[in-house]
């Protein structure tokens, strides 16, 4: 007769599997529930908003009297209880009833992420993280009052920044905190970007300019309005980067900048309208 997994084997098989099936499991095994919460759960994707929650591909809703879960396009309810009705009565929302917190007032359950997306409540979400996370390969977010501060956002590798905000502007000062790899810029909002600023910047102190920029929106009038402004600002940089593999924007300038004698920037717009979008970069190449 075989024996019975050890306690790193069941560890491993555990922290393997998906997490819904894994919940499926557990809930059908009182041994497994005792190592349960020692073993970190393995997610592709775990999403939690004031009205719902997704793990991986499973969705869950709640109201008062049921728990709806929807996955591969089936869904199921199930009466809830009365102790957990009275709980989210009492605080009425996912995010609050899943703030589980130990006697002195930390958050119990935090998860290792390798990407964060936050619409709202990015303070919040952040306490949900095990600090062996960061930095994190991407970060997703709408621009906050002190979101250009925060060391999660300046930090992780890809920074996307979604305007919802109508007429916003993203000053040169909190563009010169960054530090990522890249930073996507995405809106289909009228908004203003000191990008000119930044470069302009740049070439002043001859500092490095590390980070790739992408400003993505849907209108093209915005592309070459910004395009129309690097010419005035940097005419005499006028390229035409035939070296590069992309789908130009045509009828607009594209430029190479020196910024010092080890790197330069590249600008130029890329036509993705059959996606919705077009883009503008401004990348740093180093030179050889």
């Amino acid at each position: 007769m075989p024996h019975g997994l050890s306690y790193p084997g069941l560890k491993c098989v555990l922290e393997n599997l998906e997490a819904v099936k894994r919940a499926h499991i557990i809930g059908r095994s009182r041994g497994l529930q005792k190592i349960d919460k020692l073993v970190p759960l393995c997610l592709e994707s775990f999403y939690i908003a004031n009205d719902r929650m997704t793990i991986n591909k499973l969705w869950i809703t709640c109201d008062n009297d049921e728990v709806y879960l929807k996955m591969n396009r089936k869904t199921f309810s199930r009466q809830i209880s009365e102790s957990l009705r009275r709980q989210y009565e009492k605080v009425g929302t996912f995010l609050d009833l899943w703030k589980v917190k130990d006697p002195c007032g930390q958050v119990e359950m935090v998860l290792q992420v390798n990407s964060l997306e936050a619409s709202s409540d990015f303070e919040t979400a952040v306490h949900f993280i095990d600090p062996r996370s960061f930095p994190l390969k991407t970060v997703v977010t709408v621009p906050e009052a002190s979101i250009f501060d925060n060391q999660v956002v300046t930090f992780a590798e890809t920074f996307n920044l979604n305007i919802i905000i109508d007429h916003l502007l993203v000053t040169v000062e909190n563009l010169k905190k960054l530090n990522n790899k890249t930073v996507v810029v995405k809106s289909f909002w009228d908004f203003r970007i000191d990008i000119i600023p930044l470069i302009e910047y740049h070439i002043e102190t001859e500092k490095d300019i590390r980070t790739t920029f992408v400003i993505s929106t849907g209108d093209n009038g915005f592309i070459r309005e910004k395009l129309r402004e690097f010419k005035q600002a940097f005419g005499k940089y006028r390229r035409n980067l035939n070296g590069l593999n992309e789908r130009f924007l045509p009828g607009v300038s594209r430029f190479s900048i020196p910024i010092n004698d080890k790197c330069r920037i590249n600008v130029y717009a890329t036509d993705e309208s059959k996606k919705g979008f077009y883009n503008l970069f401004v990348k740093p190449v180093l030179e050889l």
